[in-house]
């Protein structure tokens, strides 16, 4: 029998408690990738093995601690047998080390969007609270009897549990106070030497709203001592069976800051950001920065990969709403049954499968920043009318909930589509539309921003050198020209994808046109005239200009007018093999 699978039962008790107050999945392996002791559910069970060439082995073979923020996409992860069936968001790795061997690894992973924005946001406390574990662990090995071994770890956990900035007050069955932490002691001004009932640190009100729920879940945020909270309670579960609970007390200020917070450092665009000298550009990013900081709403109008949400958060981040969070929703992404979920949250038991606590749906999160609704034309007309009431009366109502919550987040919007046309086809709202398309923004197609091409091909060209660890000098002749030539329908999207891949497979020391082709094939434009593609140019041009104006008869005359030319000179164009 293995060391740490003498102590298998200790293990899991421990990572029992840490899960409890971190509510982050703790999975504990042997040398051998055998699962010792684990909080995930079932499919994950004790004694299997993790997969091999996976972040713990890597960990087990190099002695590195690693911290995944997308295992799935990340380098580390290609060669895991179980790479296509991996569920960890983020994963934070550590080798246990004992008398100068590695004898296991400990690691925390997210397995949901809650767990995953705790650890991110939280990086560096977790990587020290998961290296002072890996230390009692390698201390309770050293222990040779049972009791002093959990004497040990009891003082070290509370050691841990002093160290966090938020409250804990850890209570049995009974609903009595077993302990509390420091921060608890100061924030309720708690003497320990005499610790009140639960009831009276709590409040009546608050003790009664457990007490119903059982002692699981979320209560807040509620004013206790002129501080609020947020107070998650956490059952203490030892070999399945409840031995008490862990209430955690979260500074609800400091919990908005830190979603501010992290929401910014996440991805922060500027207009600098926006790579580009095309005068379609120029103008598109002129009239975004010209309504940045007003609150009106804005409908970001191109194809699918031009840009649209690097324009949304680049208008966020020069708004005054920047401190505020910007969060961005794919309204195509959802299915409709849980879309008004996804923007207006739900009760607890609202539906199956709903969070045993409710959930804050997108509105609620980012009440006073930015909300972007991505692909708006592919919203049900059912939820296109709760939409434009919540943004008539600044109210939202969670789904299951009777108790109305103001919000007032600044739109934009975006799509794909001629919203103009489907209002007339009655696919979409004309009340919501007027509302939504204060002021459009048109973003050109690649294909239309001329040199742009080659400065968005330099610019990932260098991103993806430094990515891949690589020294490529630039494109040759032959492969400038073939960008140039090429109509990039997936648009900058594409093109970040084709650079990238073309980064991967260059072994010379500038990329070709060969790579190129090997990706996009043989561009059918390539052998055309001039004549040829100027007139699929055009032809381009003028459908992507009926295709923001709509394609009735009145919008295709507008188009000609805003081109300068006829609309019979229009048809003959758009008629051109």
């Amino acid at each position: 029998m293995n060391i740490l699978m003498s102590i298998k039962h200790e293990l899991q008790h421990i990572i029992e408690a840490m899960h409890a107050v971190t509510n982050v999945d703790i999975t504990i392996v042997d040398e051998g990738l055998q699962r010792i002791a684990s909080t995930v559910n079932e499919e994950f069970s004790l004694g299997a093995k993790a997969p091999i060439y996976s972040a713990f082995h890597k960990c087990i073979i190099t002695g590195e601690q690693y911290f995944l923020e997308n295992p799935k996409e990340d380098p580390l992860c290609f060669e895991c047998e179980n790479i296509e069936n991996c569920k960890e968001l983020v994963e934070l790795c550590i080798p246990i080390k004992f008398s100068g061997k590695i004898i296991g690894v400990i690691g925390m992973c997210a397995y949901d969007e809650k767990a995953r924005q705790n650890l991110l946001m939280n990086r560096e406390s977790f990587m020290n609270f998961e290296s002072q574990l890996v230390h009692i662990i390698s201390t309770v090995v050293s222990e040779k009897k049972i009791m002093k071994m959990l004497e040990y770890s009891s003082s070290e956990l509370m050691t841990l549990i002093n160290s966090l900035n938020e409250g804990i007050i850890i209570i049995n069955n009974n609903y009595d106070v077993i302990n509390t932490n420091n921060f608890a002691n100061e924030r309720l001004n708690i003497n320990t030497s005499n610790i009140p009932d639960l009831w009276n640190l709590l409040s009546e009100k608050v003790y009664n709203n457990f007490i119903a729920k059982g002692f699981i879940g979320e209560v807040g945020p509620v004013k206790l001592n002129k501080t609020e909270f947020v107070i998650n309670a956490n059952p203490i579960l030892v070999k399945g069976k409840r031995e008490g609970t862990v209430l955690v007390l979260s500074d609800f200020n400091k919990m908005k800051e830190s979603v501010i917070e992290f929401s910014r450092k996440k991805d922060i665009v500027t207009f600098d950001d926006i790579v580009g000298e095309s005068e379609l550009l120029k103008q598109a990013r002129r009239e975004a920065m010209q309504v940045a900081d007003s609150n009106v709403a804005v409908l970001i109008l191109g194809e699918t990969g031009t840009g649209k949400e690097v324009f949304a958060r680049a208008i966020h981040n020069l708004s005054s709403r920047k401190k505020e969070v910007f969060m961005a929703i794919n309204c195509g992404a959802i299915p409709e049954n849980l879309i008004e979920s996804e923007l207006f949250g739900y009760e607890k038991g609202s539906f199956t499968g709903a969070n045993v606590t409710g959930n804050p749906g997108k509105f609620e999160i980012c009440k006073d920043g930015t909300l972007f609704l991505d692909e708006i034309g592919d919203l049900p007309l059912s939820m296109q009318v709760k939409l434009n009431r919540a943004l008539e009366e600044k109210e939202i109502l969670r789904v299951g909930g009777n108790t109305p919550i103001k919000v007032n987040p600044r739109i934009i919007s975006a799509t794909h589509s001629s919203l103009a046309s489907m209002v007339e086809n009655n696919l979409f709202r004309d009340d919501l539309y007027y509302r939504l398309n204060v002021v459009p923004i048109n973003l050109p197609p690649l294909r239309e921003r001329g040199y742009d091409v080659i400065i968005l091909s330099r610019y990932f060209l260098n991103r993806f050198n430094n990515v891949y660890k690589k020294e490529l000098k630039g494109f040759t002749a032959e492969a400038e020209q073939l960008l140039m030539r090429y109509k990039f329908p997936g648009n900058i999207r594409e093109l970040r994808n084709l650079i990238e891949y073309a980064v991967i497979f260059e072994e010379n020391s500038h990329i070709g046109a060969d790579n190129l082709r090997k990706k996009i094939g043989a561009s059918p434009a390539e052998n055309l005239t001039l004549s040829e593609l100027t007139k699929l140019y055009e032809k381009s041009v003028i459908s992507n200009r009926i295709q923001e104006l709509g394609d009735d008869l009145e919008s295709k005359k507008e188009a000609a007018r805003q081109l300068g030319i006829s609309i019979a000179t229009l048809y003959r164009k758009l008629e051109m093999p």
